[in-house]
């Protein structure tokens, strides 16, 4: 199993409110409807910022995690090559995110404690 985790900056011109409420309300469900992400996607979650900060730490350029695990890489280049990706998926993120400024990380999960 791939987990691909996505940092996520929001575009400028939106608020944090604007941003999560369409995150959350507009592009979490269309993801989820396209026949690509539901023959390759096994796991979708956005990871809000909630803002809190620890003493002595520095607060996150970031504006959210979005995880999104496949089968394998074969698996996540096929989503991300497919037409319902780029027909649908693309123009909502560029709608609320600024693509530029995300981060990609892929990873395999090791759990330490269940």
């Amino acid at each position: 199993m791939i987990k691909l985790s996505i940092l996520m900056v929001r575009r400028s011109d939106l608020t944090y409110e604007q941003y999560i409420e369409h995150w959350r309300d507009v592009h979490g469900p269309l993801f989820a409807a396209q026949p690509a992400s539901k023959q390759y996607v096994r796991k979708y979650i956005q990871n809000h910022v909630t803002g809190d900060t620890l003493p002595g730490t520095t607060a996150s350029k970031f504006d959210g995690i979005a995880e999104i695990w496949f089968d394998d890489m074969a698996g996540a280049k096929a989503f991300f090559a497919s037409d319902t990706y780029r027909q649908n998926v693309i123009p909502d993120e560029e709608a609320f995110m600024d693509r530029k400024r995300c981060e990609l990380l892929f990873t395999h999960e090791h759990n330490v404690m269940p």
